[in-house]
């Protein structure tokens, strides 16, 4: 899947993506968001919707766990 410009909101501990371009797999409005989280058990940030989300062993869009953002690449990974 080619990648798409996503909007990235960051406050008080929280993260917002939001797909702002029409014609996407993603539906406009907002992907995904949650309380931004570092998960060590994997080494990844992920975007956490319950505190055990931080201890979770699986992560990413292909599994049942959390979603998982890469800051320094500025990449919200998906399946």
């Amino acid at each position: 899947m080619p990648s798409i410009d996503m909007r990235v909101r960051f406050g008080e501990g929280r993260i917002v993506v939001t797909n702002t371009t029409p014609g996407t797999p993603f539906p406009l409005g907002v992907v995904a968001e949650g309380q931004l989280l570092w998960n060590g058990k994997v080494g990844k940030w992920i975007i956490a919707r319950t505190p055990a989300d931080q201890e979770a062993r699986e992560v990413g869009g292909c599994s049942d766990g959390p979603e998982v953002v890469d800051l320094e690449k500025r990449i919200y990974w998906t399946c």
